[in-house]
């Protein structure tokens, strides 16, 4: 619900209370659940008193567990309807998932949950990170889901490193890296994905993603399919077993990664991997 409300303004999503409530578990969110509902069952309870009314508390101390049960319903639904979405409509999408972007790239200063997507072509596969928003039709004034889409080119990265001082690891030649905090009581493992590359002025950038939406397993797992990506579109050659290639590249013209009225792809003319779109 949070996830629904907030996905569509940028304010919001970049707020500390979007971000604090995404990235925790679904315990974590009844413990604040109950420590918010402390106050409101305190607060009904003196009404009830008052009114002597055993109903009207009965009815309002099951607001906070409702709360909590629509929001974890909704996020689940409404978070993998997009992902379906993107994997269906955009035909150049091979992989999507929800993530938190910490920061690094170059057009955004703040951090915030997005969409994540592998897709583009063979010869010039883009991690592309998107955040939802709702888009005006002009003619009949109506709103459709629409994206703000940032790239970061699978064939232009750079080394990348640990962030911690240590010695240079065996990843350090490749073009992502993972640094892992173990977890403790009433805390998840977070596992922060690191993906370095050269911007368009030449300069390095280091984009940080975390609290993926299956966890860290499947942080890792978009590790090695960042590598793969970027090996394919290197030799021509697939990853071995169970992979979704991209399709090769299209000389003439472009299908746009996001049609912004949700109508599905159009076509338009190839620009560069660095363009904001």
């Amino acid at each position: 619900m949070i996830w629904w409300y907030a996905s569509t303004r940028h304010d919001l999503a970049i707020g500390p209370f979007a971000r604090n409530w995404l990235r925790s578990s679904q315990i974590d969110r009844l413990l604040i659940v109950l420590i918010y509902g402390m106050a409101w069952w305190i607060f009904w309870g003196l009404v009830a008193v008052l009114t002597r009314s055993a109903v009207l508390f009965f009815i309002t101390g099951l607001v906070p567990w409702l709360v909590w049960t629509l929001d974890a319903v909704i996020d689940r639904y409404h978070t993998r309807g997009d992902l379906n979405n993107l994997m269906a409509i955009e035909d150049r999408v091979v992989l999507a998932t929800r993530a938190e972007y910490i920061g690094g790239h170059p057009d955004l200063p703040h951090g915030r949950f997005a969409y994540l997507t592998i897709e583009g072509s063979q010869q010039n596969p883009l991690l592309t990170i998107s955040f939802p928003k709702q888009v005006r039709n002009t003619s009949d004034g109506t709103t459709a889901l629409g994206y703000d889409c940032f790239n970061i080119p699978l064939l232009d990265i750079g080394k990348t490193s640990e962030k911690a001082d240590s010695v240079e690891s065996m990843t350090g030649t490749l073009l992502a890296s993972l640094q892992e905090k173990p977890g403790k009581l009433f805390s998840q493992e977070r596992v922060t994905l690191k993906v370095e590359y050269q911007g368009e002025a030449g300069r390095k950038h280091i984009v940080e993603l975390t609290n993926f939406l299956r966890g860290s397993d499947e942080v890792r797992n978009w590790r090695n399919y960042l590598v793969c990506a970027q090996a394919e579109g290197d030799t021509g050659y697939k990853p071995y077993g169970p992979w979704a290639s991209l399709r090769p590249e299209i000389t003439s013209a472009e299908v746009t990664p996001s049609d912004p009225t949700g109508n599905g792809s159009k076509m338009r003319p190839a620009r560069r991997a660095f363009e904001r779109r």
